[in-house]
């Protein structure tokens, strides 16, 4: 049991220091991860008004087609007002005139719809590329920094994960699921030494008779109040 201990214990001090090479990153990589997320939602987004850009443009080609179209028929029924001999007749052609009018003038609008729409999308798609610009500028910035971060602490980092591959291979499954668990739960922190009579995480007093348990190290002892696995470390 001394050497699972032991063992406990360099799994700790390997995992506190990992700790400390990660909070040497800061918020970067979360900064980064989230910048990259609002770089993909605008992206899309411009992807998106482009497409319905285009859409607009087709839509318009269309409706100025049915308007030449109108337009032809328009002229078609008001020569054939003059060759009209009945008023039935001509009260009919004046019908189809004054709807055609309407068609055409509602095409028209509908020309000037897609133009407004148009020039709204391209505002936004404007601002978006400011923005998406901005944030790559930032975006940069951050991977630069989070990089010179990586390449001071990645030579240590590689080491310490081979160390602590090769500790887990020396402690037993049950031991280390309980140890990833506490330490899980617990900031990081599952071992802890005891201290001037208290538990070195949560500084909460031990009973003599438990602190003479622990310090003969025969098994696993584990801080009643913060649960966890509490060692005796010699000075």
């Amino acid at each position: 049991m001394k050497s699972v201990l032991s063992n406990l214990i360099k799994l700790q001090q390997i995992d506190t220091r990992l700790d400390q090479l990660v909070l040497q990153k800061g918020d970067l990589p979360a900064m980064i991860e989230r910048i990259e997320e609002d770089l993909k939602e605008k992206q899309d987004r411009i992807a998106e008004l482009n497409a319905q850009i285009e859409k607009l443009k087709h839509d318009r080609k269309m409706f100025e087609v049915e308007i030449e179209a109108s337009k032809a028929q328009l002229k078609k029924y008001e020569d054939q007002l003059f060759q009209v001999k009945t008023n039935k007749e001509y009260d009919a052609i004046s019908t189809e005139i004054e709807n055609k009018k309407i068609e055409i003038e509602d095409l028209e609008n509908k020309v000037m719809q897609t133009l407004e729409d148009e020039e709204q999308f391209v505002n936004e798609i404007k601002e978006l590329e400011e923005e998406t610009a901005r944030l790559e500028e930032q975006l940069k910035e951050y991977q630069k920094e989070l990089k010179e971060i990586e390449q001071q602490t990645s030579e240590e980092e590689q080491q310490l994960l081979k160390e602590r591959h090769v500790v887990e291979q020396t402690i037993e499954e049950r031991f280390l699921r309980q140890y990833n668990r506490i330490r899980k739960a617990k900031g990081g922190v599952a071992v802890a030494a005891v201290q001037r009579g208290s538990c070195g995480g949560c500084f909460s007093v031990i009973p003599p008779q438990k602190i003479v348990e622990i310090r003969e190290s025969n098994r696993i002892y584990t801080c009643e109040h913060c649960g966890r696995i509490l060692v005796w470390v010699e000075d």
